[in-house]
């Protein structure tokens, strides 16, 4: 069989990422971050992001074509392109670039939802065919939860390409939980990685930090509760504490670190033991987080259900994701020859079909 060659872009919210992968193996991957221009805005300003994504798009794209080893863009098979969901500012660079390469080559183009992509992230392969992580082809029926910057989702999965998004967060996401509370206690931008380490050296236990919707029998997420109370306790804490509020800062990262991975993990047990997949798999940023891999391969170990998460190069944005869907894609037919119907979509579902024609 022909190897199928695609070229794959990525940007929907603050990387600009390119990938060039071979049938589901990578050959080359570039991803260049704007953490240093939104850091002093406390999170990602959307002109900027277009801005950046606009000066960094062709270089990585150049990049990783050169890194492949391809000898012509004559041999792509397909671009294939993050059209959702995201900043709309952003997946308009991606998207417009992507259509010009489409033409210019005249191959089809493969739309990918954002989400599928940190879905499958686990099941890369390396260009000798080696998986990154320790996973066995997929199972299905098999849980999907995305927990990313700004989105947090569960998605039950029949097959690849057959989604049904079974819950999502209703306000804030994971990811923005983290940073918000991050800024509360002056840590700086991005505050996951560094609330993270912080919470190494306090006790999850020091304060008491909600849960929200524990109790609701669905599998929708809520953090908003959260930050409302994190805010008022930190202020409340800092007016009793003065210049001793710093030496409570690795306790309170703790504290809330437990609360964000439980609320996680209370609404992917449920799913669990209703539904009972083959597989669990985690994907999107926040997974990154050590606290949340020891904890849900414990609760997952209880329940007996094996449990895979993507290599941590891939669980942050990157277009390796992007193009290992594509070919799924690829794989079922789902290309797009009319490359100028392809619009940028940023609010759109898991479960949406509206380019799989």
């Amino acid at each position: 069989m022909k190897p199928v060659y695609i070229l794959a872009i990525e940007t929907s919210f603050d990387e600009t990422a390119a990938a060039v992968l071979c049938n589901d193996r990578l050959i080359s991957n570039v991803v260049s971050t704007q953490i240093d221009v939104h850091k002093e805005w406390g999170g990602v300003v959307p002109s900027l992001a277009r801005r950046e994504h606009e000066k960094l798009i062709g270089g990585c794209i150049a990049s990783a074509f050169k890194k492949s080893g391809l000898k012509s863009m004559s041999q792509l098979s397909a671009i294939a392109v993050t059209y959702g969901p995201g900043l709309a500012p952003a997946l308009e660079v991606g998207v417009r670039e992507a259509k010009k390469l489409a033409l210019e080559l005249n191959i089809p183009i493969i739309p990918v939802n954002h989400m599928e992509g940190h879905a499958l992230a686990g099941f890369l392969r390396n260009k000798h065919g080696k998986r990154y992580i320790d996973i066995p082809d997929a199972k299905f029926p098999l849980l999907a939860v995305c927990v990313s910057g700004a989105h947090s989702e569960i998605v039950w999965a029949e097959k690849f390409g057959h989604y049904q998004l079974l819950g999502q967060t209703l306000d804030d996401a994971a990811g923005e939980a983290f940073d918000k509370v991050g800024r509360m206690l002056d840590l700086g931008y991005p505050a996951g990685a560094i609330i993270s380490e912080l919470a190494k050296r306090g006790n999850p236990k020091a304060y008491d930090i909600p849960r929200p919707m524990k109790n609701s029998q669905d599998y929708n997420f809520s953090f908003s509760g959260l930050k409302t109370a994190c805010l008022y306790q930190v202020q409340t804490l800092r007016k009793e504490l003065g210049k001793k509020f710093p030496n409570i800062i690795p306790d309170y990262c703790a504290s809330v670190q437990e609360a964000i991975v439980d609320s996680i993990l209370i609404k992917t047990s449920r799913a669990v033991k209703k539904l009972n997949p083959k597989m669990v798999i985690f994907g999107g940023g926040v997974v990154s987080n050590s606290r949340l891999r020891v904890k849900a391969r414990a609760e997952m170990k209880k329940l007996g259900v094996p449990l895979y998460f993507p290599a941590k190069q891939f669980c942050t944005d990157n277009a390796a994701m992007i193009g290992y869907a594509a070919y799924q894609k690829f794989l079922r037919g789902e290309v797009l020859h009319d490359v100028e119907s392809l619009q940028r979509d940023p609010a759109v579902n898991i479960d949406s079909r509206k380019y799989c024609d």
